[in-house]
């Protein structure tokens, strides 16, 4: 059975220059209000401050298309490149400034860069562009303290290069265009009821999708203001939602989990309309946990990098979310699938209610990844995520896990985030991710990697074992149990399930 969101015969977004056109709407019609904030800092710039900024950086590159690495820790300057670069036809090519000497050599290699905007003049060494104009912070900020000419100028329709997070597979680099990105913005503008009343903080980096669109792009559209962190800081994060009266916040489940060890505030829940998650699943438990605490509705969402973030999201108060599931479709047709079998080409609805692979279509969603990797992805006209969910009789999409992190235990698939589930709902267990170990009889058995509270005892693992037992059918309870410090992830909060299923394999795939 189908089961499609029935997409707009059109929208201004699929105009080029939209994010640009935004920009001088809201500096014509309220050039004084607070567009972009620094958390650490407290510098502001208004709109009409950033149309003059986004302005000048333009001029300065000029219209010729420049490939333009930002390897900078967020802030205010990483939100004004990525307008500039957007509506003035220039590549973008964000990087993590943490990244190996090697990851960006590649990257240049890749890229070819015309510009690299870094912290300091020796980061870009690691980039092994000798011939390259260099850009850092001190100087970007000089270049926009600079007089600009108030002329309007024409949009040139921009791109963003970005890799996939490589937590099922090979790496692979997403194009994006500015009038994708802009759909999306608009997406989360509506489905987040976002107005110039808000004030959205993100903590976010900017070399991943979920900040510059979520948050940067999206509040302009709106004409509301953001509040840019160059990292999370579990010690400031709630003064922050106080100083700057924050109305909502984007987050993601590990972020949920850190917030879960602080104290209550006592302004709460003040300004705060409520936090969204993304980039993974939020454990049920912690956001009952979570709304409990802090009294702070928690909107779950979906994304990829593939349709420029948010393709799915739970509605925002007063609209039902439901804990467990991502949301409704929004800017996208949406439907599951049989999941993919051998050669099969064909697509095949399950019935409602019944798991398949997450397929989606729309204005937002990439045609090929670069260099034509990932050509099995891409199949009469929609993308097969490779997720796994299902749609309840609401048309609420629920997330059950990945083809590829799918344990074959026997001939029976189980899904790892049945699992996690229920390990999570256990007070002493503070993250989880279930793996496959190969087993010479079975193929795989489950296994659990764990970081766990300060209330953990001896105790505490037979315990876990039986309440796995009270809520998992025999073949779904981990027959090992490994805890670590720290859960391996990447720069989203994203578990990197890969490395730890490469350890099974190390260990046990030879045995």
């Amino acid at each position: 059975m189908l089961r499609l969101e029935k997409l707009p015969d059109s929208r201004d977004q699929l105009i080029q220059g939209t994010l640009y056109a935004s920009l001088i709407k809201w500096g014509a019609v309220q050039p004084q209000a607070t567009f972009l904030v620094e958390a650490e800092t407290g510098r502001t710039l208004s709109y009409a401050q950033t149309q003059a900024a986004v302005n000048r950086m333009r001029q300065f590159l000029g219209d010729t298309p420049h490939h333009i690495v930002l390897a900078l820790p967020g802030g205010i300057i990483n939100a004004v490149l990525w307008l500039s670069a957007l509506s003035g036809g220039h590549h973008l090519i964000p990087v993590s400034p943490q990244a190996t000497d090697s990851e960006k050599a590649a990257i240049a290699s890749r890229h070819c860069p015309d510009v690299l905007c870094v912290e300091l003049q020796q980061d870009a060494a690691a980039f092994d562009s000798p011939h390259t104009q260099v850009l850092t912070r001190a100087a970007c900020e000089a270049l926009l303290a600079e007089p600009v000419s108030q002329t309007l100028l024409d949009p040139i329709e921009g791109y963003v290069y970005l890799g996939t997070s490589g937590t099922t597979g090979e790496p692979k680099s997403v194009m994006l265009s500015e009038r994708q990105i802009a759909w999306t913005a608009d997406s989360v503008r509506s489905s987040h009821e976002l107005s110039p009343q808000d004030r959205g903080l993100t903590v976010l980096p900017f070399f991943h999708v979920n900040a510059p669109v979520v948050s940067l792009c999206a509040s302009l559209l709106a004409g509301s203001a953001v509040v840019i962190a160059r990292r999370f800081s579990r010690q400031h994060f709630w003064e922050w939602v106080e100083r700057y009266q924050v109305t909502w916040a984007s987050i993601v489940p590990a972020i949920v989990a850190i917030l879960l060890e602080t104290p209550r505030p006592a302004f709460l829940p003040g300004s705060l309309r409520y936090v969204r998650t993304g980039s993974a699943p939020l454990p049920p438990a912690d956001l009952y946990a979570f709304e409990a605490r802090f009294g702070i509705p928690v909107i779950e969402t979906y994304g990829l990098s593939e349709a420029a973030s948010q393709i799915v999201a739970n509605p925002v108060p007063p609209g039902v979310h439901k804990p467990g599931s991502a949301g409704l479709p929004v800017g996208v047709a949406l439907r599951i699938c049989s999941p993919r079998d051998g050669d099969e080409r064909e697509l095949h609805d399950v019935l409602q209610g019944e798991t398949g692979e997450i397929c989606v279509a729309g204005p937002s969603l990439i045609q090929s990844y670069q260099y034509d990797r990932g050509k099995e992805s891409f199949q009469d006209g929609w993308f097969r995520t490779g997720d796994l969910g299902y749609l309840d009789e609401d048309g609420y999409l629920f997330i059950k896990g990945r083809l590829r992190e799918v344990i074959n235990r026997g001939g029976e698939n189980i899904a790892p985030r049945e699992v996690e589930e229920v390990l999570q709902s256990y007070p002493a267990v503070r993250e989880a991710a279930v793996v496959g170990r190969p087993d010479p009889i079975y193929g795989e058995q489950v296994v659990a990697y764990l970081t766990v509270r300060e209330n953990w005892r001896e105790q505490s693992l037979p315990q876990l074992r039986d309440h796995l037992r009270r809520h998992l059918s025999p073949q779904k309870v981990p027959v090992d149990f490994i805890v670590l410090d720290e859960l391996p992830k990447n720069a989203t909060g994203k578990i990197e399930r890969r490395l730890l299923r490469a350890r099974e394999q190390a260990h046990y795939g030879q045995r």
